[in-house]
């Protein structure tokens, strides 16, 4: 019976060093993302691309602004000033945004559309495009 007793306990010790294992892995695997957001563009439409997409990173779990090229770091960069298009009277933004590493190691591009008054339509569609590119840094 005691040898029985010793066995479960030992069995349930292992369990327990198992769940414990697996939620100090999955606490690692979960930690944000550093990025940072670089714009080359100066106009009005690229500024405010830039905001809604630095915006898009503070609100998501997945990632931390950072600056400093810190290791580790996803650099999402709008290179250029966005291309637009009129349509009517609205405005249609066209964006291409590349993604690297702090080491200048590119990882790959985003690119996509929105109207001028739905810039946070492009930086969920980027922020998402930025979780694939994240794995890459790491």
């Amino acid at each position: 019976m005691q040898m029985t007793s010793l066995w479960t306990r030992l069995q349930a010790i292992i369990a327990v060093f198992l769940i414990v294992t697996a939620c100090a892995v999955e606490a690692v695997a979960t930690e944000p993302t550093l990025v940072e957001v670089w714009c080359g563009g100066d106009d009005g439409l690229t500024i405010r691309l830039r905001d809604a997409l630095e915006n898009a990173f503070k609100s998501s779990p997945r990632f931390s602004l950072s600056f400093g090229k810190k290791p580790k770091t996803l650099i999402v960069s709008i290179p250029t000033n966005v291309e637009w298009n009129k349509v009517g009277k609205k405005t249609q933004v066209l964006y291409t945004v590349e993604f690297s590493s702090a080491d200048n190691q590119k990882i790959g591009t985003s690119t996509g559309s929105c109207w001028d008054n739905a810039f946070a339509k492009c930086a969920a569609q980027i922020v998402k495009d930025a979780e694939t590119a994240a794995r890459k840094v790491l």
